[in-house]
């Protein structure tokens, strides 16, 4: 298979992930789906010559995967657990720091990782969206058709998802 192939095979199979952690309701199912995507992205980046981002999508699966075996945790280890991945996030931001598409993406994965720990629903919903958008610059600059795609995915799924969450809650008022 060449590298090309795999490249775009990977960034189809993370697509996927992105667009089906993003329609389900289920905050646990966003997080685990959400996890192995990240998992996939970092293989993606780093095929696509991109060592920041394979790095916050490898810190983004671990968070992603910490965040969702910790939903029903209490608040010291939530805080704990949210303190050490923005700590990591802020310390491959730092090191591989490549100018103003670093910053993006590293706000994006702290805004992220803020939501994971503390957020579900819509909210968690419309930060994804945000983030999305950040990413979409990465996306764009590597000329990534499937980041490209999966970003509108995403945004797309989290704006259905957020609608859905919100008519489902009227129904029941």
């Amino acid at each position: 298979m060449s590298a090309a192939l795999l490249t775009h095979a990977t960034g189809l199979c993370a697509l996927v992930l992105n667009v089906v952690a993003m329609s389900v309701r289920c905050e646990k199912s966003l997080r685990v789906q959400s996890g192995i995507a990240g998992v996939v992205w970092a293989l993606n980046n780093l095929l696509l010559g991109a060592p920041t981002a394979a790095a916050l999508s490898l810190v983004s699966a671990g968070r992603t995967a910490t965040s969702a075996a910790l939903l029903a945790a209490n608040a010291r280890l939530r805080r704990a657990s949210f303190l050490a991945f923005a700590l990591l996030t802020s310390a491959i931001g730092v090191v591989t720091w490549d100018g103003w598409p670093s910053l993006l993406i590293t706000t994006a994965s702290l805004a992220s990782t803020y939501a994971m720990f503390y957020l579900g629903g819509t909210r968690l919903r419309w930060i994804m969206l945000a983030t999305s958008v950040l990413w979409m610059s990465h996306a764009w600059s590597h000329r990534s058709w499937e980041q490209v795609a999966a970003n509108a995915a995403t945004m797309v799924a989290a704006l259905y998802g957020a609608w859905r969450i919100e008519r489902e809650a009227r129904a029941l008022a």
